[in-house]
């Protein structure tokens, strides 16, 4: 299903006015599949948005959805804590940007992510409904959001268990393809799929999954 019409709008500008990115390997852009990419602050999340030919189901935290609750996040947490700001700036630029915010999230389809809460399971849920209906997913596993680093540090290993969901809901294993940004060459390469075995234990295919997932996502061996 395509985005709604304010992302229809902003990809159309930001095609029209930004650096255009090369897909490279478009023909690995399969479905339905779980797209993996780096935040590398919010450079991962815009240009996949902007310059990906099909569209993806973004997975975001839930407080970005509404409008209040992504207000006080941003005054809070991004504004306020990571950025430093005074109390008045943050609460300014917070009270401005939620509107633009959880509006572009509603229209992105995004797919809401309860962390530290039971209802985590809504997400996998949700999730799971939309690869059953052939979407893709896009998920930023990196814990260091804002880093953009060469090598992407330490991955979060629980969004592995859409796999578990879906295998439970179909029979099937789904794809996880990462995707490797290089802003010098103004490219997003779509590195080949890989995908768990019913041949193998999970914990150890889990761990190497992982290793395997942090070198595409630096940019080894796609």
């Amino acid at each position: 299903m395509p985005y709604g019409r304010l992302v229809r709008f902003c990809r159309a500008v930001l095609r029209l006015f930004t650096a255009r990115y090369r897909v490279v390997h478009p023909e690995r852009l399969v479905a339905p599949a779980v797209y993996l990419c780096r935040h590398a602050d919010i450079y991962g999340v815009v240009l996949n948005l902007v310059w990906l030919p099909v569209p993806v189901r973004t997975w975001g935290l839930h407080v970005f959805g509404d409008r209040r609750a992504c207000n006080e996040h941003l005054r809070d947490i991004t504004f306020g804590a990571r950025y430093g700001w005074p109390r008045w700036k943050a609460t300014v630029l917070a009270w401005l940007a939620s509107y633009g915010l959880s509006a572009l999230y509603r229209s992105a389809r995004a797919i809401p992510v309860y962390r530290g809460s039971a209802q985590v399971l809504k997400t996998f849920r949700e999730s799971t409904t939309a690869l059953k209906q052939g979407e893709r997913l896009l998920i930023f596993p990196d814990r260091d959001y804002a880093s953009t680093d060469d090598e992407v540090s330490e991955l979060y290993e629980g969004f592995l268990s859409i796999d578990r969901f879906y295998h439970r809901a179909t029979g099937s294993h789904i794809p996880f393809v990462p995707l490797y940004i290089n802003r010098a060459d103004r490219t997003i390469t779509v590195c080949e799929p890989v995908t768990f075995a019913d041949d193998r234990e999970r914990k150890a295919q889990t761990a190497e999954l992982i290793r395997l997932l942090q070198a595409r996502l630096s940019g080894h061996g796609c």
